[in-house]
């Protein structure tokens, strides 16, 4: 049973110390679900895995299934796949083409766009005084930006824009960069012994990257000619490399030197890199209409997490209780580009992120060992540190954000849980600040993307 009037102060500012029990615990797991699944704006698809009238994709919001729909008229709807007359599934299929889901159970059948339709004996077994009207499929609150879907269940959030706030302006150079848009395919699914929160906390952790990751950049290094991150180059200041946090939400970026030499792309091959070269040099052009030079040309997106639990990109880590987490990969790809290089572009990122990556191997190693070290009550008495770079970040002129001295730096994590625990001492979005938004966009990307 959820714990409404519990208060929590799990993060010591001064030290940096982290309550362990978060982790663990199951009546936090569950207040969790209330309390952030239950407010906060939740990447569930994106726009191209339904393309079509009456495509469906099945989804989640925190333990709770939905349904992505595009109905007849290509409205987007995500709803709670439960029958409103005693719960079960109306959609077991992953996702598929249909106007209509019947629950098996007793035959209620919904309309795509989740109104009630059907009633088996509805006169005679109702006697006519059932209101279909107020039992239709629950639907959640719909946001789309740049082709991926947010959906969100609190009528009194923010709108989703405000939510993202400034992180959009990083966001856009990887998600709003193509004319033509983005094609998720995937997902890879699995299930990793451990709390959600570790692999979202991961995201803006480059400390470990070098040690965690070593045999993994030597392959990197070898295949793609990708350059190693060793400590030294991490911690070097001044860095091309930023660790940012804005609006509950962690980002890393890059800086590119004032040069026309593109960034080398995992999955670039000498047998492939002509067709890169000619796509490249259509897709940057479009990219400054689109984004300005600076967005363009000198940002370069690196590690970054969405609150709450988006990890890298459009890889989401759905809750399956306090020490389990169900994993869901895709790969994004330029819809125009060409096959050869779309191709390219979701092996190289299945060699390094998803069930069978390189790097997501040598993560999971560790997210496990952490939690199951929050499991003992000798550990707990033991708090985590997260204490790196405290007090050691502000504003810039630049760039919008909280922005770290140093790229390896604990400071995103430090915030991330603050934003835990704001969302977890809230009674409602009133006692929920959101930073207003300064950022200031070139270009003529809008935010929901190439097909607004």
């Amino acid at each position: 049973m959820t714990i409404k009037h519990r208060k929590y102060d799990i993060l010591d500012m001064e030290t940096g110390e982290l309550d362990r029990r978060i982790f663990i615990d199951q009546d936090i797991y569950d207040e969790e679900m209330e309390k952030i699944f239950g407010r906060t704006w939740l990447m569930v698809a994106h726009e191209s895995l339904v393309p079509n009238p009456n495509d469906f994709f099945l989804s989640y919001m925190g333990e709770d299934s939905v349904i992505v729909t595009r109905d007849a008229d290509m409205k987007i709807h995500v709803l709670l796949n439960m029958c409103r007359h005693r719960g079960n599934r109306v959609m077991r299929a992953d996702d598929g083409n249909a106007q209509n889901f019947m629950c098996t159970y007793h035959g209620w059948t919904f309309s795509n766009d989740g109104k009630l339709g059907h009633i088996p004996g509805e006169q005679e077994a109702y006697y006519g005084d059932l209101c279909k009207e107020d039992r239709g499929l629950y639907e959640a609150r719909v946001g789309i930006y740049a082709g991926i879907v947010f959906a969100n269940w609190d009528q009194d959030a923010p709108s989703l824009e405000d939510y993202l706030g400034d992180a959009r302006w990083y966001l856009d150079s990887n998600f709003n960069r193509f004319e033509g848009g983005t094609v998720a395919l995937g997902p890879q699914k699995w299930i990793e012994p451990c709390n959600w929160k570790t692999p979202v906390d991961n995201c803006s952790d480059n400390y470990h990257v070098p040690i965690s990751h070593y045999s993994s950049s030597v392959v990197a290094n070898k295949i793609y000619n990708l350059p190693m991150a060793t400590m030294e180059m991490s911690l070097q200041t001044p860095n091309r490399n930023h660790h940012v946090y804005v609006n509950g939400h962690a980002l890393t970026f890059r800086v590119a030197p004032p040069s026309n030499e593109r960034p080398v792309r995992r999955g670039v091959t000498p047998e492939n890199k002509p067709a890169f070269d000619a796509w490249e040099d259509i897709a940057d052009a479009e990219a400054e209409v689109r984004l300005g030079a600076e967005r363009a040309k000198e940002l370069r997106l690196g590690n970054h997490s969405l609150f709450p639990n988006t990890v890298l990109g459009f890889r989401l880590a759905h809750p399956r209780g306090p020490l389990k987490t169900e994993f869901w990969h895709f790969a994004l790809v330029p819809k125009d580009a060409p096959e050869v290089v779309r191709n390219a572009m979701q092996n190289a990122t299945s060699q390094f992120n998803g069930a069978a990556g390189v790097f997501e191997q040598d993560d999971i190693d560790n997210w496990r060992q952490v939690t199951e070290a929050s499991k003992s009550p000798i550990a707990r008495k033991l708090r985590a540190d997260i204490s790196m770079g405290l007090k050691k970040s502000g504003p810039l002129e630049q760039w919008p954000g909280d922005h770290s001295d140093r790229y390896i730096s604990e400071n995103n994590q430090r915030n991330f849980y603050q934003r835990w625990m704001e969302f977890m001492n809230a009674d409602s979005w009133r006692d929920v600040h959101i930073d207003p938004q300064t950022a200031q966009y070139e270009g003529t990307a809008s935010f929901e993307g190439p097909s607004k």
